[in-house]
C-alpha cells in the first residue's frame, strides 16, 4: 500500500510539473515572439526609425529576454524536475532576470522622458536623442547592471524554485529587503512617474491643439483626439500592468495559499505583464498593426516606408 501510495504522489507531482512548465513555456514562446516581432518591426518600418522607435525596440528586447529565461530556464527545469533552485547558476540566472526587469522599466521611464522633452524643450531633444538614442539607451542599460550588481551581496539572492513553480527572494534580511524596496517600491514609484509625465504630455497636447483648432479641419482635429487618446490610454495600460504584476508578486501571492495560486500570482503574473507589455506596442501602433496585415512587406529587404502602409 505504501508503494502503491508512493507512487500515486510521483504520478500527481509529475503531472503538476508537466502542466506548469506546459503553461510556462507557452506563455513565455507567445509573448518572446510577440516582442521580437515588435524589435524587427522596429527597423523595418521607415516611420520608427527615430528616437522612439529605438527606444521601443530596447523596450521590447527587455521583454523578450525575460521571457526567454521563463522559456529556456524555468520551463524545461520544472519538467525535468530539478530541485538545486540556490545553485550559483540558478542565483546568476536570477540575478540575469532582474536586469533585464531593470532596464524593461527603465525604458517606460526614458520613452516618457523622450515624449516630454520634445513637446517641452525641442532643443534638448535634439542634443539628448537626436543622433544620440543608442547612447541614451547603452547609459541607462549600464546604470541597470549597478541594480543587478546588489544581487551580489550576501544573502541577496533571487532564483527559480521548480518545486513550487515560482520565483523566490532569499529568506534573509538583504533578500527581502531588495525584493520590497529595490523591486516592489522602486517599480511602482517608477511607473507612477512615466504616468505622472504622460499625463503632463496629454495636456501639452491638448493646450496646443486648441490653440490650432482654428486651423485645422474637422477630420484633423478626430484624427488628432483620437491619437491623443490612445496615447494616454497606452501609458496606463502599460503603468496597471506592471504595477499590477508588482502587487500581485509581492503582495496578493502571501495572501492566497496552495502551490498553484502562489505559482498564478508570480510566475503567471509575471509572464503576462511581460506578453501584454507587447501586445499593447502592437495595439497602440499603427504602424505596427498595418504591416502584419500584409506579410509580404514583412519579408521584403528594404525598410518599410509610410505611403506603403497607409
Amino acid at each position: 500500500i505504501s508503494e502503491m501510495e508512493d507512487e500515486d504522489e510521483w504520478n500527481e507531482l509529475r503531472n503538476e510539473q508537466t502542466i506548469a512548465a506546459s503553461l510556462m513555456l507557452a506563455l513565455g514562446l507567445v509573448g518572446f515572439i510577440i516582442n521580437l516581432a515588435g524589435v524587427f518591426l522596429s527597423f523595418r518600418v521607415r516611420a520608427l526609425r527615430s528616437p522612439f522607435g529605438r527606444l521601443m525596440a530596447a523596450h521590447c528586447t527587455s521583454d523578450a529576454a525575460i521571457l526567454a529565461i521563463f522559456s529556456f530556464w524555468c520551463a524545461p527545469r520544472t519538467f525535468l524536475g530539478y530541485l538545486d533552485h540556490d545553485s550559483l547558476l540558478s542565483r546568476k540566472i536570477g540575478q540575469l532576470s532582474l536586469f533585464f526587469w531593470f532596464t524593461s522599466i527603465y525604458s517606460q521611464l526614458v520613452i516618457a522622458i523622450n515624449r516630454i522633452t520634445i513637446l517641452l524643450c525641442p532643443s534638448t531633444y535634439d542634443k539628448m536623442f537626436h543622433n544620440r538614442t543608442h547612447f541614451v539607451i547603452l547609459a541607462y542599460w549600464i546604470f541597470c547592471l549597478l541594480h543587478a550588481c546588489v544581487y551580489f551581496g550576501d544573502g541577496c539572492d533571487f532564483y527559480f524554485n521548480s518545486k513550487v513553480f515560482h520565483w523566490v527572494y532569499a529568506q534573509t534580511p538583504c533578500g527581502q529587503a531588495v525584493g520590497f524596496w529595490l523591486d516592489f517600491i522602486f517599480g511602482c514609484t517608477v511607473c507612477a512617474i512615466v504616468l505622472i509625465l504622460d499625463i503632463v504630455c496629454l495636456i501639452i497636447v491638448k493646450k496646443h491643439n486648441k490653440g490650432m483648432a482654428s486651423l485645422m479641419q474637422s477630420e484633423e482635429k478626430n484624427r488628432r483626439s483620437k491619437r491623443e487618446l490612445q496615447f494616454i490610454t497606452q501609458a496606463c495600460c502599460t503603468g496597471f500592468l506592471f504595477t499590477a504584476m508588482l502587487f500581485s508578486f509581492h503582495f496578493l501571492s502571501k495572501v492566497v495559499s496552495g502551490v498553484w495560486a502562489v505559482a498564478a500570482t508570480t510566475t503567471l503574473m509575471w509572464e503576462l505583464a511581460h506578453m501584454g507589455d507587447g501586445i499593447i506596442v502592437f495595439v497602440f501602433n499603427n504602424e505596427l498593426r498595418k504591416v502584419l496585415s500584409r506579410p509580404s512587406l514583412i519579408l521584403g529587404i528594404a525598410t518599410i516606408p509610410s505611403k506603403e502602409i497607409e
